[in-house]
């Protein structure tokens, strides 16, 4: 099937005598995780990850994507003739690089869909191919799967995220965001960005599985907010409280006009990452155009104290259920009926039990013995794996409640370990802390944190290929920027407010693979005579496995930081654990 749709492709590509065909996993908003109507890569491919990028040309077709789906793609691209580039390893070659070599004379006509490319996309490609030509206005991959049956754009409903939760009325954070603008010689900010747009303007709704979002634009003035969407998605509720906040309510499909009819020397600010080629394609001759992060990610990634009060509320009830499903998952393994999807549904329920919950903050990551080697993993009904005693156990979840977004991973034992087990599941667990209590200058970035996370795997001559954190929406996305910790880190430093995820990880393929994940808030720490230090607390309420420990590799200081946390997960959870529940916390929570 793969196969046929690439050869319908590339018919297409000779209509018009095009060499190559970029196909990004993305929507008009950039989007990392995508309604199904946009997952054209995956279409044209048969790789489900959510990063990855595929490029198909009159002879060959080829994906790349980063070091945690490489176990995955080898296996989903192995039905069809797509090839797997892994990106940052040894020796790899890029998409231009790739593309360079296939014509090496500099001549080709390269193509994709302006609607879903950035611009920061298309300008890298234009620096690094000059001589190539671009022709951006086709949307191939839709033609095919239109006569296949696409399925349909989302249509979900928007609804008022309450002030209670955000911390922040409407009229209080498009006022700041103008401040802002105006302080920066701002005219016009464009926002393409999904969780930008529901953060500033207080909704939330479900156009995305997994992310409270809508689609739409918003275009912002010292005068004017107007937000670009499908109206039969507004209630009369929802249409009279934007109202209420002067915000105009304008046709999804007329962006690109408004944009347009920006007058001349006026000041348009965008981010080049979060905005397409189709929209940018659209500003006028001599609007003054400037770039840089979207001043509302600015906004949203300091999250104010009812925000953080809230999330460690949701934090608690997202613990109760980690706890229900562990202990229900360990008592009924031994039957041999628990499969990895099975598991992954009984955690749904048992987090739906919990008030103010209204989904999954993305799909479960339920994986079970040498599946735990992929990351990003995906259990199915389709192939199923059962859990058996033995061995560890991996799940990475999380939730959105009204009050706060959740995300956690535990690595569990489920019975006889192997002695390499026992070995990395130690290093990661003194990865995580490492972090967890690492002390730092104010300032310091991303690049600079990881350290404190890969130095006990490192010395080990031991890595992992994804990113050590990310940080977290509040009922949002759950990947959230601009603060990422990584050794692909970028500038922007920790600051006070930022919620952020911690999770060092260990992948032995065909054998096991280990992660313990943990969120964290950044707060001030001590102001010393070298300046104002900060440190992380932790927001995550569930106990850390003590079962894979090897205590001879642990410090002191180690030891007793497991200790502290696991006693501290059992003074907040007991109050809500009763019976068998309640025991095996207690038991979870056992000093070692």
């Amino acid at each position: 099937m793969i196969n046929e749709r690439i050869s319908k492709l590339r018919k297409l590509m000779a209509k018009r005598n095009i060499d190559a065909y970029i196909v990004p996993s993305s929507d008009p908003h950039q989007s990392e995780y995508l309604a199904d109507y946009y997952k054209t890569r995956q279409f044209i491919t048969g790789f489900t990850g959510s990063a990855g990028t595929a490029v198909i040309t009159t002879k060959k077709s080829g994906l790349w994507t980063d070091g945690r789906y490489f176990i995955q793609a080898a296996k989903e691209l192995s039905v069809g003739e797509v090839e797997l580039y892994k990106m940052g390893v040894p020796d790899s070659i890029s998409i231009e690089e790739f593309l360079l070599k296939e014509f090496p004379n500099g001549v080709a006509k390269i193509a994709f869909d302006g609607n879903n490319t950035s611009v920061a996309e298309y300008e890298n490609l234009m620096r690094k191919l000059p001589s190539f030509e671009f022709i951006t206005d086709v949307d191939y991959i839709g033609d095919i799967w239109n006569e296949e049956g696409r399925p349909a754009k989302p249509d979900s409903k928007v609804y008022i995220f309450d002030e209670k939760y955000s911390g922040e009325s409407t009229s209080d954070r498009i006022a700041r965001l103008r401040s802002m603008m105006k302080e920066r010689g701002i005219d016009y900010h464009f926002i393409g960005s999904l969780d930008d747009i529901a953060y500033v303007l207080n909704i939330r709704a479900n156009d995305v599985q997994c992310n409270p979002v809508v689609i739409s634009y918003l275009l912002i003035s010292e005068n004017t907010c107007n937000l670009y969407i499908d109206k039969s998605k507004l209630s009369q509720e929802v249409a009279d409280y934007l109202k209420e906040n002067n915000i105009s309510i304008k046709a999804y499909e007329v962006i690109a006009r408004d944009i347009s009819d920006i007058e001349a020397k006026k000041t348009l600010y965008l981010e080049t990452k979060k905005t397409n080629v189709a929209v940018y394609s659209s500003i006028g001759r001599g609007v003054n155009v400037v770039t840089g992060l979207n001043l509302t990610s600015i906004m949203k990634c300091h999250k104010n104290e009812i925000e953080i009060k809230n999330t460690k509320n949701a934090f608690i009830k997202d613990g109760v259920a980690l706890v229900r499903y562990l202990n229900w998952l360990e008592t009924g393994v031994s039957t041999g009926t628990i499969t990895e999807m099975i598991a992954s549904e009984k955690l749904l329920e048992f987090r739906k039990q919990q008030d103010l919950f209204i989904e999954d903050s993305f799909e479960s990551i339920s994986a079970y013995g040498a599946n735990a080697s992929m990351p990003h993993y995906k259990p199915s009904h389709e192939n199923p794996v059962k859990i058996e005693p033995r061995g560890l156990y991996l799940i990475d979840s999380g939730g959105h409640y009204l009050d706060g977004t959740t995300d956690i991973t535990r690595t569990v034992a489920l019975g006889k370990l192997k002695e390499e087990e026992i070995y990395h599941y130690t290093l990661v667990l003194k990865a995580h802390i490492a972090l967890m209590e690492a002390k730092f200058l104010e300032g310091t970035n991303g690049g600079y944190l990881d350290a404190f996370t890969r130095y006990n795997l490192w010395k080990n001559r031991i890595n992992f290929n994804h990113g050590t954190g990310h940080g977290v929406g509040h009922v949002l996305n759950v990947h959230e920027g601009p603060q990422r910790i990584g050794t692909a880190g970028n500038e922007y430093p920790m600051e006070v407010g930022m919620v952020t995820s911690d999770e060092p990880g260990i992948y032995i393929s065909g054998s096991h693979g280990i992660r313990i994940e943990s969120i964290m808030v950044c707060v001030k720490d001590e102001m010393t005579e070298f300046g104002q230090f900060l440190k992380f607390d932790n927001l995550t309420v569930v106990p850390i496995d003590t079962r894979p420990v090897d205590k001879s590799l642990m410090s002191e200081e180690e030891i007793t930081w497991l200790n502290d946390y696991n006693k501290m997960c059992y003074e907040k959870l007991s109050p809500y654990l009763s019976g068998h529940d309640l025991e095996y916390l207690r038991e979870q929570c056992k000093e070692i």
